[in-house]
């Protein structure tokens, strides 16, 4: 787990997941110059595209962060991380 986001301003996971899901977008990951395929799962969240694959995942009390990336985009990985942890935390 690359970060873990507690929820200040929801109060249950499903709350989370749905405003999550709205935020998240294939235009945002677009900034970090990664085409990603969105999929949705039962508190989950998947953004997989070459070198990159993002995993939400829902708790009871806070949104989990993985972040996978290629060789190539490990250099933007303190960037994409500090980008989603602001975009997470201003919603949950």
């Amino acid at each position: 787990m690359d970060l873990e986001v507690n929820y200040d301003k929801l109060n249950s996971k499903d709350e989370a997941y749905s405003q999550v899901k709205e935020a998240i977008t294939p235009e945002l990951l677009a900034k970090f110059q990664v085409k990603a395929e969105l999929s949705y799962k039962e508190d989950q969240i998947i953004a997989k595209g070459k070198g990159f694959e993002l995993v939400l995942n829902f708790t009871d009390h806070s949104c989990q962060v993985n972040l996978t990336l290629s060789l190539l985009l490990k250099a933007f990985r303190s960037k994409i991380t500090s980008a989603l942890e602001k975009q997470i935390k201003r919603i949950v």
